[in-house]
């Protein structure tokens, strides 16, 4: 029987063993029956292999479609049915949709078909959010439908209906929902008849489940029990197979005599078809065997420890027998020999000890009795130069409890432990809240310190006593001064200030100008400043810059602070005359070269120019200041000699004033 099975398995998995039907049985190429699908809604969708041709009873006076959905052409939804399938190898597919009653005779069958998706769940929610189908038939169409991924189906004019959507890709979900127009009890049979594309079959899960009491111990009986979700629908027969040759036709397995280790057992479920075809479902179990022992163990212990073997406390050398259970559950004995190791009996070396901050002390210990073999820790490492000595440097940072451990080691290692409490004073006591000044020279500034017992600053130079918190400090070049403070615990503390002298502002200005009404002066002072401010502000067109321009009205004595960039300042002032007006006349003149005019120095204006030759005879007059005589009197070149000018003006202030004189024309 087990032979005759052996060979149906063999030629239904030569035929096409790589899918598992929707109902947990493997499905060859050939037309199997199926059971009535159970995929009544899209979340419900039953999984498919295109590979396998899919022939199951038909569904009447069932339930539709959920209503208003992207169906395309599919006007109505009746006796609905979900399947969905995944895509292994891309490429193109046509799948064929027949529906025939009965009496063998087609019937309508429809479909609406949607994708691609990247899940099943995703494209539930796609469609029920009202996503328009790529492919459908319409009610009433035909017995038999074409779907097609990159090769034409569907039938109908519009979106959705008759397609050719793009050829299938890897990890791609395709979602289909049947129905039955026509409501006549028959079958629905549908297979993949072209196309390069595959499907995925592992997305088909087998029906059978199996169970076992495993882990069992050694010579404990293993079971193992098989129940299948689709024996009501089928009538199965069962091969078992296992190691050393193990087979069975049992449905469940009692095995006994197994040895510790890690087998597995693998059965095919054999199912007799309606049409008398074959279908199979495979299936394995790991189980595991657990070992009892018999175990000797020696174990080492320290003088004075005590070890637990299994429930009681041991400190004595010898040989202790334990029964017990291991974690897996099977009994089992240990026989334990104990030894004793002898370990270091003292250390002697300080209980505490009291230093500064940041010194460097030497922590120091003697281990008797006196072995070579020692192997020493200092714990924490924190600030000791090494940790593996008996004597050790620690760089003192703050109080910290040291613990030593000295360990013989003799088989295993026996220690013994000793501490030591450092206690660090403050070493970071001294505050110098400003460790930085700038003066200017000549200046003086106060140093401050605060938080030590007794104050030494060095150098001394400048100081006015070196030994307080606050000397003064009346430097002539930059200078760094040191400082330590020593506290009440003795310890010191070392801080720097630094000292820096600035040059002097220097200002060189001239001690008063001259200038007349409308004139300015524009003030250029020789100084190292870069800040100003001139005062009174009345004739300036900036008061806060070098080089101002003065034009003021009346006498007026100008004051400015200028500061350097370092903030040394210098205050100095220059009074600006403002004189009264004059005509300031050339006693000689060249018309080929220039013409004979009025030059005023100050504000006024002209009342009458007059020019007399040595006769007496006016020979030029104008009101005009710019305007000046060209030596010609009534177009003839005047000669050379002397001549009398005469002016009468009005300064600004309305004050009246003349100016009489002699120019010699040289021709």
């Amino acid at each position: 029987m087990i032979t005759d099975l052996k060979n149906i398995i063999s030629t239904i998995k030569a035929s096409c063993f790589a899918l598992v039907s929707l109902f947990g049985t493997l499905a060859t190429t050939e037309a199997f029956a199926q059971p009535t699908p159970t995929g009544t809604s899209c979340a419900d969708a039953i999984p498919f292999c295109t590979g396998t041709t899919y022939n199951f009873p038909n569904i009447t006076n069932g339930a539709a479609a959920p209503p208003g959905l992207g169906y395309a052409c599919l006007s109505t939804q009746p006796n609905a049915v979900w399947y969905y399938m995944k895509i292994a190898n891309p490429g193109t597919m046509q799948i064929s949709l027949n529906q025939y009653n009965g009496a063998g005779g087609g019937t309508d069958v429809d479909f609406a078909f949607w994708g691609p998706f990247n899940s099943l769940a995703a494209g539930c929610s796609a469609i029920s959010g009202g996503q328009m189908a790529i492919q459908s038939s319409y009610a009433g169409g035909g017995v038999q439908e074409i779907i097609g991924i990159g090769l034409p189906g569907g039938t109908g004019t519009g979106t959705g209906c008759a397609t050719t959507p793009p050829p299938a890709q890897t990890g791609e979900y395709y979602i289909l929902l049947m129905t039955n127009f026509s409501n006549q009890a028959g079958n629905i049979v549908f297979s993949q008849t072209a196309g390069t594309a595959t499907t995925d079959c592992s997305i088909i899960t087998c029906g059978v489940t199996l169970t076992s009491n495993s882990p069992v111990c050694d010579n404990d009986t293993l079971k193992i029990n098989l129940a299948n979700s689709n024996d009501t629908s089928y009538v199965y027969n069962y091969v078992w197979t296992g190691p050393a040759g193990f087979t069975s036709t049992q449905k469940n397995l009692v095995i006994t005599g197994l040895t510790q280790g890690t087998y597995t057992y693998s059965v095919d479920a054999i199912a007799t078809l309606a049409n008398g075809n074959f279908d199979t479902c495979t299936e394995q179990i790991e189980v595991v065997i657990n070992p009892t022992y018999h175990t000797e163990l020696t174990e080492y212990i320290c003088e004075g420890d005590s070890i637990d073997i299994y429930g009681t406390y041991r400190k004595i050398a010898g040989d202790y027998d334990s029964m017990y259970t291991t974690i897996n559950g099977c009994d089992s004995l240990i026989t334990t020999t104990l030894h004793v190791v002898t370990r270091p009996v003292k250390i002697e070396m300080l209980d505490s000890l009291i230093v500064c901050q940041y010194d460097s002390v030497a922590l120091e210990s003697n281990t008797l009795p006196y072995n070579a073999g020692y192997t020493y820790s200092w714990n924490p490492s924190t600030n000791l130069n090494t940790t593996d000595q008996p004597n050790v440097w620690f760089f003192a940072d703050q109080s910290r409890r040291y613990t030593l451990t000295v360990t013989k080691t003799d088989v295993i290692p026996c220690s013994l432990r000793d501490t030591i409490d450092i206690i660090v004073n403050p070493g970071d006591f001294l505050e110098v809240p400003i460790t930085q000044f700038a003066i200017c020279s000549g200046d003086s500034v106060q140093l401050n310190a605060s938080g030590a017992n007794t104050y030494k600053w060095s150098p001394a130079l400048y100081l006015n006593n070196p030994n307080i918190a606050n000397p003064i400090a009346k430097v002539e070049t930059t200078t760094e001064y040191t400082l330590i403070g020593t506290s009440l615990k003795n310890c010191t503390d070392t801080q720097k200030v630094l000292v820096t002298v600035h040059p002097n502002a220097v200002l060189q200005l001239p001690d008063y100008v001259n200038i007349y009404p409308g004139e300015s002066y524009f003030m250029q002072p020789g100084t190292n400043a870069v800040y100003f401010n001139w005062f009174p502000v009345a004739g300036l067109n900036n008061h806060l810059i070098a080089n101002p321009i003065m034009n003021p009205t009346v006498n007026t004595r100008y004051f400015v602070t200028a500061k350097t960039e370092f903030g040394c300042s210098v205050t100095d002032s220059v009074d600006v005359y403002v004189k009264e007006t004059v005509l300031d006349m050339p006693n000689a003149f060249n018309p080929n070269y220039e013409q004979f005019k009025v030059s005023i120095r100050g504000l006024a204006s002209i009342e009458s120019f007059e020019i007399y030759n040595r006769w007496g005879q006016l020979v030029y007059e104008t009101k005009a200041l710019n305007q000046g005589w060209d030596g010609l009197f009534k177009g003839t070149a005047q000669p050379a000699g002397v001549y009398v000018y005469k002016i009468n003006a009005t300064t600004v202030e309305g004050k009246p004033f003349q100016k009489t004189g002699n120019v010699t024309l040289i021709r």
